[in-house]
């Protein structure tokens, strides 16, 4: 048998390994996990339905969102016992996806979800192996990383949108490279899922100066605006903004937000001040401090070249999860795109100078979910070893900059910075 049949073995190996995988999770963890309450993807069935029912312009109303979780017994259930109902804070276009599932009954909704998520993370790798390079040995194993990451677990047992998310900024990044610049900025109009996540990307796009990816941004969020009214009409679609606002004054017992199990800055800051300083004056300094981690992209990113390397896009990733005013544990699965790409340089030989402290903090992030703790314990622990991958891609690319090269995915290209 030749090397690249046991190459190509190892590939099949490790996709059966991860199937069988998200199967135990499915059969076996997640009815452990979620025996006494409802996950995240409730509030997506239920909005869905009311698109269905005719009744899509009282997405957001709470009231009738109430009404129908009583109706189809999607009710939330905290670890109390306590039913409220899940908000729907998503854009209105979700639905042209969510709509369609929630015709099914719920569980059988809830499967096809979650295999289309399986799914999703099965197809990364190869999103990413030409841009990588990557070799079959790679492959396999970024078949079965996400198995072992609990945020990605997390995402796929709540039947959260972060791994569509991942999978988006995974395409547009291997858009970039390739110099498709309509074809990422596409992709990342549709990752307005999550706006508060799109700050970070959109400074690095401006500071590599892709006006064509900005443009298709632009223009495909106006056609995604147009969708949003045609399902939930015209005044539910200028709601969605409101309803956002209504949903972070609202109290998590209720359904609202969890700042202290946030494990980005708001989370960190929350935890240290909230005892001491007023909500008002904790919202104005968490804005604050927040525009500091967005100052590197726009600084070290600069230069005459406007291809994407992999250092710059996964310090825009890292930046983007820090600055988000809104998110939670699941939502560092997009981790894993930074851990695929900065894994790639590694196994090209690159960063040799940093290659130990980058893979400690990466082995950090994957263990510290595992740690017996709390949310707002995990969520204390996460954000530095975040800051401290932060600043390890920092002094990459002041490195680079310093030596006036800049090193790219999968051409080996090097181009002279902008010193």
């Amino acid at each position: 048998m030749t090397r690249r049949s046991h190459s190509r073995i190892s590939i099949l190996l490790a996709a059966a390994a991860a199937i069988l995988s998200y199967a135990l999770i499915w059969f076996w963890f997640k009815p452990m996990v979620f025996c006494a309450t409802k996950s995240d993807f409730s509030c997506f069935y239920r909005a869905g339905r009311m698109v269905i029912a005719g009744d899509g312009a009282r997405v957001y109303d709470l009231a009738a969102q109430r009404d129908y979780d009583r109706r189809l017994g999607t009710s939330f259930v905290d670890g109390q016992g306590r039913q409220f109902s899940l908000p729907f804070v998503f854009p209105p276009y979700a639905l042209a996806l969510f709509a369609p599932l929630s015709r099914l009954p719920y569980r059988s909704a809830e499967f096809v979800w979650y295999v289309l998520n399986a799914g999703m993370l099965l197809a990364l790798p190869f999103v990413l192996r030409r841009s990588l390079a990557s070799s079959d040995r790679t492959i396999a194993t970024q078949l079965f990383a996400p198995v072992l990451f609990v945020p990605a677990v997390l995402a796929l047992m709540q039947g959260q949108t972060s791994i569509l998310l991942l999978l988006l900024f995974a395409m547009a990044f291997a858009a970039l490279d390739e110099g498709n610049d309509t074809l990422a900025g596409f992709l990342l109009a549709f990752a307005l899922l999550k706006p508060q996540l799109m700050l970070a990307p959109l400074v690095a796009l401006v500071t590599w100066r892709r006006w064509r990816t900005l443009t298709a941004f632009f223009w495909t969020s106006i056609a995604l605006a147009g969708v949003s009214v045609a399902i939930v009409s015209w005044s539910a679609a200028w709601h969605y903004p409101h309803a956002v606002i209504e949903f972070n004054r609202m109290a998590g017992a209720f359904g609202g937000e969890h700042p202290e199990s946030m494990p980005n800055l708001r989370g960190l800051i929350y935890i240290l001040l909230h005892r001491s300083v007023s909500e008002a004056a904790l919202a104005r300094i968490t804005i604050a401090l927040s525009i500091v981690p967005l100052l590197p992209p726009a600084l070290l990113l600069r230069r005459r070249s406007s291809t994407v390397f992999e250092a710059g896009y996964s310090l825009v990733m890292v930046v983007s999860l820090l600055v988000s005013y809104h998110a939670y544990l699941h939502d560092t699965s997009l981790l894993l795109l930074p851990f695929f790409l900065i894994g790639g340089q590694m196994s090209r030989g690159r960063w040799a100078a940093h290659s130990a402290a980058t893979a400690s903090v990466i082995v950090s992030l994957y263990v510290i979910p595992l740690l017996p703790a709390s949310l707002s314990a995990t969520a204390m622990q996460m954000c530095p070893a975040m800051l401290a991958f932060t600043m390890l891609l920092c002094l990459e690319l002041t490195e680079a900059r310093r030596r006036g090269l800049i090193s790219t995915g999968i051409r080996g290209r090097l181009l002279v910075g902008d010193c």
